[in-house]
C-alpha cells in the first residue's frame, strides 16, 4: 500500500506494473481476503500502526475483483482509468502537440511493439498496452530469475524509453507543470 502510493506519485508506469503484481497476488489466493490477512499482510506491514490500513486496502482489492468478475484477468477500475488517460495522452502528444521526441520514440519501438503483440496475442491491443504488457512480462521473468536474451532486452529498451517519456508527460500533466508540451 505504501509502495503503491509512492509509485503513484513518482512514476505512473511503475505504479501500474506494481498494481498488476498486486492483482496477481490477490488472484493467487482466489481473492480470499482471509488468506491475505493471515499470510501476506503481516509480512507486508512495516509496523503494526499500518495493519488496519493494509487490511482495508487488500480487502477493497479483493472485493472489487470479485464484484467485477475479474478473478482471472482484467484490471481494477482505477487502473483502467489511468490506462485510458495514458492512451489519450499518447494520442494528444502525437496528434495535437506533435511532440517530435515522443513520435521518434514511438517510431523506434514500433517494430518491437508489433512483434511482441504478435507473439503475445495482442494484435488488437493499443501500442501502449502492448508496451505495458511487455514490461510486466520482463518484470515477471526477472522475479523468476529467468534469463532475458540480449535481443529481447534491446527490443524492450525501446518500449521502456517510450513508456518512460509517457510517464514523465503524465506526471507533468497531472501536476499542472505542463507549460511546454515538448518534454525535452
Amino acid at each position: 500500500m505504501l509502495t503503491a502510493r509512492q509509485k503513484l506519485k513518482e512514476n505512473i508506469i511503475e505504479y501500474l506494473l506494481y498494481m498488476y503484481q498486486i492483482e496477481d497476488i490477490v488472484r493467487s489466493t482466489a481473492c480470499n481476503f482471509a488468506i491475505l490477512k493471515e499470510k501476506l499482510i503481516p509480512a507486508m506491514v512495516p509496523d503494526t500502526s499500518y495493519q488496519q490500513a493494509y487490511e482495508q486496502w487488500y480487502a477493497k482489492i479483493c472485493e472489487e475483483l470479485l464484484r467485477t468478475g475479474k478473478t482471472q484477468k482484467g484490471h481494477l477500475y482505477e487502473l483502467e482509468e489511468i490506462f485510458t488517460e495514458l492512451i489519450l495522452l499518447h494520442r494528444t502528444m502525437l496528434d495535437i502537440f506533435k511532440d517530435s521526441k515522443y513520435a521518434h520514440l514511438v517510431q523506434q519501438s514500433a517494430m518491437s511493439v508489433e512483434e511482441y503483440a504478435s507473439k503475445a496475442g495482442l494484435e488488437q491491443a493499443h501500442p501502449v498496452e502492448v508496451c505495458l504488457h511487455a514490461m510486466y512480462m520482463k518484470l515477471q521473468l526477472k522475479l523468476r530469475s529467468k534469463e532475458i536474451s540480449e535481443e529481447t532486452e534491446k527490443a524492450m529498451d525501446g518500449m521502456r524509453a517510450q513508456l518512460a517519456y509517457l510517464a514523465k508527460a503524465y506526471h507533468n500533466m497531472k501536476s499542472g507543470a505542463w507549460g511546454n508540451p515538448n518534454l525535452n
